[in-house]
C-alpha cells in the first residue's frame, strides 16, 4: 500500500502512475491530454498538406501541356488533370480502406463524400481519355509513330492500358452503392466494411497501373 501524508495518492488501473490531488499535478495531466489532442490534429494537417502538395505539383506538370505546340493540348490537359485527381483521391482513399479492413470506427459522411468524389473523377478520366484517344488513333497520330518505332509498346502496353484503366470506375460504383445502401448499418457490418476496403484498394491498384502506362506512352510521343 502506498503511504500518504497530507496529500492523497491513488494509482490508475492501467499505467500505475501516481496521480496527486493537488493543483500542480492536476494541471500537468491536463496539459498532457491537450498535447495528445494536438498531436492527432497535427497528423491530420500533415497528411492534408502532403496530399495537397502532391496534387499541386502534379497539376502543375499537366498545366505545362497547355503550352505544348499542339492543337490537342487542351484535351491532353483535361485528361491529365482528371487522371491525376483520380489518382490522388484514390491514394487518399487507401488510407480510409486500411481502417475499413481493420474494422475500425468510420466517419460515414466523410467516407461517402470521398467515395462519390472518387467515382466521379474516375468517370471523368474515362470520358476525357476517350476524347484524347481519338487523336491517338488518328491519322499521323502517336499510334502510327509508336507502331513504326516501338510496336511492342502499342501491341502490349497500350492494349493493356485500354482495359485496365476502365476497371476503377465500376469498382468505385460498387463502393458507392455499398456506402449508400448500408449507410445506417455500415458501422456494425464488419464484413461489408472489409469488402469495401478491398474494393477501394483494388481500384487504386488499377488506377496506378493505368496512370503509369499513360505516362510512358505520353513520354514516347505527345499528342
Amino acid at each position: 500500500m502506498a503511504q500518504t501524508s497530507n496529500k492523497s495518492v491513488r494509482y490508475t488501473s492501467k499505467t500505475l502512475i501516481p496521480i496527486r490531488n493537488d493543483t500542480q499535478h492536476t494541471g500537468t495531466y491536463i496539459t498532457m491530454a491537450h498535447d495528445a489532442i494536438d498531436s492527432q490534429q497535427l497528423t491530420k494537417i500533415l497528411i492534408r498538406l502532403q496530399a495537397g502538395g502532391a496534387l499541386t505539383l502534379l497539376l502543375m506538370l499537366v498545366g505545362f501541356d497547355l503550352f505544348f505546340p499542339s492543337q490537342y493540348a487542351l484535351k491532353a490537359a483535361v485528361h491529365g488533370v482528371s487522371t491525376i485527381s483520380a489518382l490522388v483521391v484514390g491514394t487518399f482513399m487507401t488510407h480510409r480502406a486500411y481502417f475499413l479492413l481493420r474494422g475500425a470506427k468510420t466517419n460515414y459522411p466523410s467516407l461517402r463524400n470521398w467515395t462519390l468524389a472518387s467515382t466521379f473523377l474516375n468517370l471523368l478520366a474515362i470520358i476525357s481519355g476517350n476524347w484524347i484517344y481519338m487523336r491517338y488513333r488518328g491519322q499521323d497520330g502517336p499510334r502510327d509513330w509508336i507502331l513504326q518505332s516501338v510496336p511492342d509498346f502499342h501491341n502490349i502496353l497500350m492494349e493493356f492500358k485500354e482495359f485496365v484503366s476502365l476497371f476503377p470506375f465500376p469498382l468505385m460504383v460498387i463502393a458507392s452503392f455499398i456506402v449508400l445502401y448500408y449507410k445506417n448499418t455500415l458501422h456494425i457490418r464488419h464484413d461489408i466494411k472489409q469488402f469495401l476496403g478491398i474494393i477501394i484498394m483494388s481500384a487504386w491498384f488499377f488506377i496506378m497501373l493505368g496512370f503509369v502506362s499513360g505516362l510512358i506512352l505520353a513520354k514516347l510521343r505527345f499528342v
